[in-house]
This record gives structure tokens, sequence and C-alpha cells, in this order.
């Protein structure tokens, strides 16, 4: 190859350097204006260009979500019992199947998440109760309990497979009142993610809850909605009582998110509240979806067949919508996502309060 003359590679030597010189400062001021985008957005800095990162996962001894863990857990344990619907749920929208599970043949009772397969899992007894000779003979490498039900057993479980308890809700007094039931399930969800080597596949989960929660909350802006007072009712199979959930709940999280109000938004340890439809009577701007305990053969017409319910504002401006009951508020994000969906439906469904 014929060698160019020194001053000629030294000129393009020096126009190649100028030439980079000019492509950084444009890669800067590109870099800049990301970030001034991303800064008047609300946005992370990286998110403007790329996908976030995938978080690294805690340790579990600083994991507030876990009450109590076994050390030794495999890396990606595959053999999985769950001793709670929401463990289930969860395993299911990572892509695995539980090997065993408490109470499985009542789970799409309560949930609705691929409640066929989940259905078919087999039993390993009740959530309270679990057998021991049951969840011994699937040959588990891990189990997922809570440990406001399981700490009591937790060294008999844990002499069967390594065992890692959650703590099913957060603590008002440890972790404030502004978390809710729908952050702390996310925060269980990555958990057992972490745990089972599957950090991309939540990711993918919880941008398709992020998006549902944004797609409804813009459908009540649109229909001037947003500000709304909601109450979520769970019918309890008592005479005129009531769980209404609070702020701190599960359907307290996704009513935040979607813009509206709880009218009973006072957090409490459980997240619940007792009413009754006299304590209705004092809420006139309130819209009322009541979460059926029977299925869709007792109408709702039937549940408000009392004294004072044909009193109540809400029902008289036609503003109570019947919820199926396998609509569980104590889930992991696809719960929530169906949540969002349903309580959208459902208010919309509703004609807005009448103005004063």
């Amino acid at each position: 190859m014929r060698q160019l003359p020194i001053a000629v590679d030294d000129a393009r030597r020096s126009a190649c350097i100028a030439g980079c010189d000019t492509v950084s400062r444009h890669v800067q001021r590109l870099c800049a204006i990301a970030a001034a985008c991303a800064a008047l957005c609300g946005t992370p800095a990286h998110a403007a260009g790329s996908a976030s990162p995938t978080p690294a996962c805690e340790p579990l001894v600083d994991n507030l979500t876990v009450s109590q863990f076994q050390p030794g857990i495999p890396k990606r344990p595959r053999r999985i019992v769950v001793l709670e619907y929401m463990f289930a749920e969860d395993l299911a929208a990572l892509g695995l199947m539980p090997v065993g599970m408490a109470d499985a043949s009542n789970y799409p009772g309560w949930f609705d998440y691929d409640k066929e397969r989940l259905a078919t899992v087999p039993d390993v007894g009740t959530r309270q109760e679990p057998s021991f000779e049951a969840i011994a003979a699937l040959q588990p490498d891990l189990i997922l309990g809570v440990g406001l039900r399981h700490a009591s057993i937790f060294a008999a479980l844990n002499r069967i497979a390594p065992t890692v308890l959650f703590q099913y809700s957060p603590n008002l007094e440890k972790n404030g009142t502004s978390l809710t039931q729908l952050d702390w399930a996310r925060k269980i969800f990555r958990t057992i993610a972490c745990l089972t080597g599957r950090e991309d596949a939540a990711k993918t989960v919880e941008a398709k809850l992020d998006a549902g929660l944004a797609r409804d909350a813009q459908r009540i802006k649109q229909a001037g909605r947003s500000g709304e007072q909601v109450a979520w009712l769970q019918e309890l199979g008592l005479p005129d009582r009531y769980w209404a959930f609070t702020g701190n709940s599960m359907a307290g999280g996704v009513a935040r998110a979607l813009g509206v109000e709880l009218g009973y938004a006072a957090p409490t340890r459980e997240g619940t509240t007792y009413v009754t439809s006299e304590d209705l009577l004092k809420k006139p701007e309130l819209a009322v979806l009541f979460v059926s305990s029977t299925g869709p053969e007792v109408p709702l017409k039937q549940k408000l067949d009392s004294p004072i319910w044909p009193f109540v504002p809400a029902r008289r401006a036609g503003r109570v919508a019947l919820v199926e009951r396998n609509l569980w508020v104590f889930g992991g994000p696809m719960s929530a996502l169906r949540l969002a969906d349903t309580m959208t439906e459902q208010l919309l469904s509703l004609p807005p309060p009448t103005k004063r």
C-alpha cells in the first residue's frame, strides 16, 4: 500500500480530531436537551432515550416485605409451593406455575387471573393449616407463605424446603400512611421475580400495569370525572354491614392513580373499615361500587333490600354498581390492573353527581 506523505497524514488527522470534537459537542447538546425534557416531564433522565435498566435485587435481610426466610435458597427455584393466592398470581404473571397451592380449588372464586390453570394446581391443604405431607410429596425447592398465618410453622416448612414468609401488608407505624397495598404488592411481586430470576418478566408486567393505570386515568379525566368520590364496598354476608376499603388499601392505591377519591380515605391497619347503609346517608356525593359475596344469580336490587338503603343518596341517584366477587383486592399487579379497569368502567357507567 502506498504511504501518504506525512503532511497529508497530519492534515487528515487534524480534520478527524476536529470532526470528532464537533460530533461530541452535538452529542452533549442532545444529552442536555434529553435531560431537560426529562426534568420537565417528570421522567428519569435515562428513560428519555432508552428503557431503564432492571433494578438490582436487594438482599432479603433488607427487604421490608419479608418477615422470615431460610438462607440457602436456590438461585432459580422451579418447584414452588405457595400458601397464599397472591403468590400464585404473581408466579403465573411471571410465566411460572406453582407445583402446589393452598386452597387451590377456591382460587377462581376470589381471583380471575389465569384461574383455569391455577385451579388445577395440586392442593396442599388450607391457607390457615397447610398439609406438611402434601407439600413434602411435591418435593418443592421453595415455599412461599405469609407471616401472619405461617410464622408458627416456619421451622416445619423449612425442614421440607427453604421458605420465605412475606409481611402481607405495610405496617402503618413503620412504613407510614402514604404507602398503599398497591405499592406493597408491587414490591412483593418484584421480590418473587428476583427469587426466581424473572426480573425482566416483572418489568414487562409492571409496564403493562402502569400503561393501564394511565389509560384509565385519562378516560376518567376526559369524562370530567376526576376527583369524584367513590366507595369500594365489599359485601361480607352480614346484615347491612360492609368493608369499605381505605386510602392505604389496594383500592386506595388504584383510586389515587386514577385521579378519584375514596369516600373512606383515612388509613387503617387492615386497609378496611366497617360501614353500614346508615353511614352512607352522610355522603351525598358518593358513588358506590359494591363487590358481591355471591354469584350473579343475586341481583343488586335484592342486596340493597333494607329499610335504610332506599334513602341512601347514592342509591336514590342511581349511583350504585355491582361488581363481581372474583375481583379480590389482595392480589398482585394483574389483579390491580383488573381492579383499575373495573373501577373505571363501573364509575363511567354511573351518572355523575348532581351539581349543587
